[in-house]
């Protein structure tokens, strides 16, 4: 039965010397993995240069039950990144945010409003023309909101702990290592509440913006199972260095 989809790339793999495996995030489905045919023919109905990391795009695949990998018949875009494939800072961040999706998105199922969100999170990324270097920070925030896992801030003041495992701030000192002391606890509550209609107010230096990665990375990590050490961290550090 061949099926229509809207999705949104996290990642590839190689599957043999003719076919590679697409994980896409899907509007109608949640994430789904297909089979892609490997040609580079502009003739072709599957050309995979589409599938790039956060490539929005519109395809049909023949679905069977029982099997796990549909294969995609015919694919194309619907909508085309103008900036982020030509930015060397914009593409790094694009390659960071796939691969943070790869391991934070792995609950099957429909969600439209996180894929509105990816959708239009990554549209406003692309058409940034400044301001645009905390963008991932900010994303990473706004997807604790999806994940069910974002901060409790109620009882915020100056002058708490935040702790880290728990989520929340606390006047008690944590009786364990994950927590922020009260002055560094101050600015990542600040990050924590900012928006991307606000997000060009941060005005972070290298360090600071290197110290929120950390900071989110180890609270991704805390709170959904088995999340890796991204290897694209990496890269952002060295670019932002």
């Amino acid at each position: 039965m061949i099926e229509k989809f809207e999705g949104i790339v996290l990642r590839t793999l190689k599957y043999n010397d003719g076919l590679m495996i697409a994980d896409i995030y899907t509007a109608q489905c949640g994430r789904m993995s297909f089979l892609v045919p490997v040609s580079h023919s502009k003739r072709s109905k599957v050309r995979s240069v589409l599938f790039q990391p956060l490539s929005m795009l519109s395809f049909t695949a023949t679905v069977k039950a029982g099997r796990n990998l549909s294969r995609i018949a015919e694919a194309q875009p619907y909508a085309m990144y103008c900036s982020i494939p030509n930015d060397v800072v914009k593409s790094s961040i694009a390659l960071y945010l796939a691969e943070l999706l790869t391991f934070a998105l792995r609950e099957d199922g429909r969600d439209d409003a996180l894929f509105t969100f990816l959708d239009r999170s990554f549209t406003l990324f692309d058409n940034l023309e400044q301001g645009y270097a905390d963008f991932h920070l900010i994303f990473m925030v706004q997807l604790l909101r999806f994940q069910g896992i974002y901060p409790n801030l109620e009882n915020y003041v100056p002058g708490c702990y935040f702790d880290l495992m728990q989520g929340y701030a606390t006047r008690e000192h944590p009786l364990h290592p994950h927590f922020l002391s009260p002055d560094d606890a101050i600015s990542f509550v600040e990050l924590l509440r900012t928006e991307y209609s606000s997000m060009h107010r941060l005005s972070l230096n290298r360090v600071l913006r290197g110290e929120f990665l950390a900071t989110l990375s180890l609270y991704y990590k805390l709170h959904i199972p088995e999340f890796p050490e991204l290897k694209s961290a990496a890269i952002l550090r060295e670019l932002f260095d």
